[in-house]
């Protein structure tokens, strides 16, 4: 009877199933997410500049300042939410939050041209503010149901392919997006069809999205199973009490912290500004610029997944700690891209040369999916979307900061020497985060995951008054 059992689960395991679908759905939706989210590193070349784009729509008078603002605005809003929106998906799922947060954000992308071209500046910032309020459901909310979804063996590549889609998203909309602004709808057409792709996603995730296997209508009895059982150790049926004060003096916890935080403003000083260093110090037109800035997200997509399959292996068959996976993974991510940007800075590189480096610097961070990004799911996979809010929210003070830094370090775009500032800035923040990883970073479910306060909860005891 046992023997069957196991042969069943094992059979499970293999098998295409309603897990594979949810994940699917989940990873098309953070595509959309991160392409609403970096739409605007390729259009505001485009309406700032029409010779650049189809010199038949408005040019913008935004001057460095003022697009840099533009640009850092998202993230004013995005650090708003992060641990309101753990707390709450962990309290009610993450199905009708994430349809939430990329509802409004499709909305609100539509309504991008009419914010620019009638609003202004302030206008344009507080749309890109609410929409990034909107966003900062999405990744607390994704962690949570992957936290129900995921089961043990199959938790690196189903996490690490979901979020993946960040890199996808980019991807697909670097060179889209520059495709667009030279086609007959202009810049618009970028923020119109952003727009429309993401409420047809909407409708198709509430129609099929589910908070957890218990909750899904059609999927198979056994499989069912197979995912409440690799889960059950760590899993509560229950809500629980977030233990708050365990959290905030968890060393493990704050190592987590200081690597999201330096993992955001070292990637995202690169992110948002690629496209414009391609533009004015390589020399290419924004069609160019698109695919060109698009190139390391194929890489970086391909690595995901491939990183991901490879960590579940050595997992299952046990060659490496857990810890010591998390920490590799991490290294060559953040060190791996230090030393790439370090030597564009050092040595005076071809076109060819520049773009390899680049590449090598935005690539090699996928290792990060699977190394600190689900260290959360690691250290209290109860308590998930918090953590993750927890960690995003603080890091994306540094999304904000990013490209206000290379505002004020970059006065003229064709300038080269101030550009190679910026990537040292990066590769320092890469460094330092990874070398604290390195020293204090652990995968071990803490304790406070499962409190004896919790057992009591989670086994439906009640507490003395």
């Amino acid at each position: 009877m046992e023997n069957d059992k196991k042969e069943e689960e094992k059979k499970e395991e293999f098998s295409w199933g309603e897990r594979h679908k949810q994940t699917l759905i989940l990873f098309f939706g953070m595509v959309i997410s991160y392409g609403l989210r970096v739409n605007l590193s390729v259009a505001i070349v485009a309406m700032t500049d029409k010779s650049s784009a189809n010199r038949h729509f408005i040019e913008l008078p935004w001057n460095e300042s003022s697009k840099s603002k533009v640009l850092s605005s998202f993230f004013w809003g995005y650090l708003i939410t992060q641990v309101y929106a753990g707390q709450m998906a962990q309290k009610y799922g993450g199905k009708y939050f994430l349809a939430g947060a990329l509802g409004v954000s499709g909305v609100l992308t539509i309504l991008t041209p009419a914010s620019a071209i009638h609003g202004g500046v302030l206008v344009m910032c507080a749309n890109r503010m609410v929409q990034g309020m909107a966003q900062g459901f999405i990744f607390p909310a994704v962690n949570v149901l992957l936290s129900k979804w995921a089961p043990a063996s199959e938790k690196g590549r189903l996490i690490s392919f979901v979020f993946s889609g960040t890199q996808f998203g980019s991807l697909v909309m670097l060179p889209t997006a520059g495709l667009l602004a030279s086609s007959s709808g202009g810049w618009p057409a970028i923020f119109y069809i952003g727009g429309a792709f993401t409420l047809v996603w909407v409708l198709v995730w509430s129609l099929m999205g589910a908070n957890s296997p218990s909750e899904h209508q059609t999927i198979s009895e056994a499989e069912k199973k197979f995912i409440i059982n690799s889960l059950s150790n760590t899993i509560s049926n229950k809500p629980l009490p977030t233990p708050w004060g365990k959290i905030f003096t968890s060393i493990p916890m704050w190592t987590l912290i200081i690597a999201h935080l330096t993992q955001n403003l070292g990637f995202w000083i690169l992110l948002t500004n690629m496209p414009t260093y391609i533009n004015y110090i390589l020399k290419f037109d924004i069609k160019s610029n698109g695919f060109l800035s698009a190139m390391p997200y194929l890489i970086m997509w391909i690595l995901i997944i491939a990183f991901s399959w490879i960590s579940d292996y050595i997992r299952t068959h046990g060659l490496i700690s857990n810890t010591n996976q998390r920490k590799i993974w991490n290294s060559l991510a953040h060190w791996g891209g230090a030393l790439a940007l370090v030597s564009l800075y050092l040595f005076d590189t071809s076109t060819t040369g520049a773009i390899v480096l680049l590449t090598a610097a935005l690539s090699l961070n996928s290792g990060v999916f699977t190394g600190f990004l689900t260290n959360h799911l690691d250290l209290a996979p109860n308590f998930a979307g918090t953590l993750l809010g927890i960690t995003n929210s603080i890091a994306n003070i540094t999304s904000i900061l990013g490209p206000l830094l290379v505002g004020f370090v970059v006065t003229d775009n064709c300038n080269k020497d101030q550009w190679g500032i910026v990537f040292l800035c990066s590769a320092s923040v890469f460094f330092i985060g990874n070398l604290l990883y390195v020293i204090f970073g652990t995968a071990d479910t803490q304790s406070w995951n499962d409190s004896s306060i919790n057992n009591k909860i989670k086994n439906g005891e009640n507490e003395d008054p």
